[in-house]
């Protein structure tokens, strides 16, 4: 903490001690700008003292940052949890904590409470291990939340909360029969008095020393495997006006990340940027999109000497089923315009295992990142340099709430071979470096993103140190069962106890065009109403 910037240190005599938890490593959870907000919102209130915990570190104990306390010391235990992976992480806290990790063991500790995009994902799988659920955006339910907690009234009484005791029911082949909870509604903030600004500085983490300015939260490009396009809808850009309060609180000099771009519109960006630049300040952005990208905002990028492209897949044809309606002329114009401006590397995401993918289209992301590599080496080389190509290329896990719920999970097998292939395509392709994921933890991924309390066993044993293997053969149902089979189109699935506010029937209507490969529009705000979603 000595060498944080921003942070709270609170006295504890006469104030409610709410434990913030990342289940993950500090510079994990510290670089994670909803984590800091709910920190700094919480923190606003006199009457409250808030703390944060980590994973520890090998050979550390678990203790709060601020006041080095233990978990117990705390008056309620609040995890923020934003990767579902990191349920196994959440156990082992309590674990270490001597805690009871299941929620019916424990007796007069404190309330656990989650929250996060995982549990707002499928909250199913945290039932046995927590006491509640948020299901809500901070900014929209602070207050609430701080008067119920100082009152000792019951956590129903805030907006988005979902008891873990609720119950479900299964048919004799495993499918989910009932779900015995209406329907919870995820709360999101609507409009925004003041800049989603986080001021807590830290060097430990990837945005070292780094004020965070979220410009806009949720994308309305409609690309059918994103999760978080869909759990943030309706896209919000957050207004030039307000945004441009932040100039009054980012100091002169600093560093600071422009997050949220995706939905953003250019100008407000560039402005923003503008002013920014104009107070000294060094600039880092998020990922950007190949078509959005103009020449003022390459010019910009050009400082941080690092650009990021999602182009998911390596042909356009799969781009139409996933709904990434970008050509592969916008990524190769792109690439031309950032190699002008004297970007130095070039980050490319992609994905395997998409619904319709073919061998046609894994041979497609080589050859895309050949044409790209072309395009930079005409501008670069005769100026003396080449632009080193980072690539990233991860398993494709089925999200709920999103058009590919209803498709399958490739398998491990799969997933290893394709990018086993890959790694030495790319390996023929100068100044080119691959990065892979681990199919078996796009595995254990899909097993919580789709599964239910039914991996209860599962997760207690890889929380005890069992490997995934062996903790596979503790479930009770078998894995494939949830995970790789295409799931009927009236099944109930366990994550709609929680609603989105988008319909059902828009998700049905996306996956079928996405089996025929027909694209769809994006949001167009305050005049669609396709998906449900705007009021």
């Amino acid at each position: 903490m000595k060498a944080e910037k921003g942070y709270f240190k609170k006295r504890w005599t006469g104030r409610f001690p709410i434990a913030l938890v990342f289940p993950n490593t500090y510079e994990v959870g510290m670089s994670n700008l909803g984590f800091r907000l709910v920190y700094e919102y919480l923190n606003r209130y006199e009457d409250l003292v808030c703390e944060r915990f980590f994973l520890p570190e090998e050979g550390e104990k678990l203790r709060s940052v601020e006041s080095s306390r233990p978990l117990t010391d705390f008056a309620l235990i609040l995890f923020s949890v934003s990767f579902e992976t990191d349920l196994v992480n959440l156990i082992k806290i309590l674990k270490e904590a001597g805690l009871s990790p299941l929620r019916e063991e424990r007796e007069g500790g404190p309330p656990v409470l989650a929250g996060g995009i995982a549990t707002w994902l499928n909250p199913d799988p945290f039932t046995p291990f927590v006491d509640g659920l948020l299901l809500a955006e901070i900014e929209a339910i602070h207050a609430r939340l701080v008067e119920v907690i100082l009152d000792r009234r019951p956590f129903t009484a805030i907006p988005g909360f979902l008891p873990a005791d609720y119950e479900i029911t299964f048919d004799e082949e495993g499918r989910l029969k009932e779900i015995k909870h209406p329907p919870v509604t995820r709360v999101i903030a609507r409009a925004i008095k003041e800049p989603p600004l986080s001021r807590l500085l830290t060097p430990h983490t990837v945005f070292e020393e780094t004020y965070l300015l979220e410009i806009g939260r949720g994308c309305g490009r409609a690309c059918r495997f994103c999760a978080a396009g869909i759990l943030y809808r309706p896209p919000r850009p957050w207004p030039r006006e307000t945004l441009q309060k932040a100039l009054e609180i980012i100091p002169q000099g600093a560093k600071v990340g422009l997050i949220g771009l995706e939905f953003a519109a250019s100008e407000t960006v560039e402005s923003l940027a503008q002013a920014l630049l104009a107070k000294d300040c060094t600039l880092t952005f998020s990922s950007l999109r190949a078509d959005a990208l103009t020449e003022t905002f390459a010019q910009l990028l050009a400082r941080q000497r690092t650009a990021t492209i999602a182009p998911e897949t390596g042909t356009e044809r799969l781009r139409q089923v996933i709904n990434k309606n970008l050509k592969d002329e916008d990524l190769l114009a792109a690439a031309r315009k950032l190699a002008r401006v004297g970007i130095r590397v070039l980050k490319l995401y992609f994905m395997v295992g998409l619904p319709g993918e073919t061998r046609e289209d894994l041979e497609g992301i080589p050859r895309l990142l050949r044409q790209i590599k072309h395009v930079l080496d005409q501008e670069t080389k005769p100026r003396g340099y080449v632009v080193e190509l980072r690539v990233s290329v991860a398993s494709f896990v089925p999200k709920p709430h999103t058009p590919f719920q209803w498709a399958p999970f490739e398998g491990v097998s799969g997933l290893k071979k394709k990018l086993k292939w890959l790694k030495q395509a790319v390996k023929k392709i100068p100044n080119t470096h691959l990065t892979t994921d681990l199919p078996k933890w796009a595995k254990l991924q899909a097993l919580i993103a789709r599964g239910d309390r039914r991996l209860k066993p599962l997760l207690l044993a890889l929380a005890e140190g069992k490997n995934l293997n062996q903790a596979l053969t503790l479930l009770p149902v078998n894995p494939q069962f949830l995970v790789s089979r295409t799931r009927e189109k009236d099944e109930l699935f366990p994550w709609e106890v929680v609603s989105l506010g988008v319909k059902r029937s828009f998700l049905w209507e996306e996956w079928e065009k996405a089996l025929s490969g027909r694209p769809s529009p994006g949001c167009v705000l305050g005049r669609c109403k396709r998906c449900g979603a705007c009021p």
